[in-house]
């Protein structure tokens, strides 16, 4: 199964589309499109291992593989890529069902 999840970052103005892809429900590997340097270093460690396992990554107690691929590249704190992309993994591996999220921001 697949997903996908469209990032529009915010005030960078980058765009980023991830896609996860599972055959088996599980082992899950993105495919990553961005207009940003930073989130391509995100996309090749992403990459390294391969296959991120689903169960581990929505295991509270478990460190996420994918925010820590966020970490080592050294995205932005607040890059809502990482968050994205476990939202596509999810939908993908069937453990949520699609629908949009979103953050509005503003002052005061």
């Amino acid at each position: 199964m697949k997903s996908a999840a469209n990032v529009q970052a915010g005030i960078c103005g980058h765009l980023t589309t991830v896609q996860a892809e599972t055959s088996d429900g599980r082992r899950v590997t993105f495919t990553v499109e961005t207009t940003c340097d930073n989130v391509e270093r995100f996309k090749a460690r992403l990459a390294a291992d391969d296959t991120v396992d689903a169960y581990e990554e929505i295991n509270p107690k478990a460190s996420s593989r994918v925010l820590a691929c966020g970490h080592d590249a050294a995205l932005c704190t607040d890059c809502i890529v990482p968050a994205a992309a476990l939202k596509a993994l999810r939908v993908a591996t069937g453990l949520a069902l699609p629908a949009d999220a979103a953050v509005t921001i503003g002052t005061g």
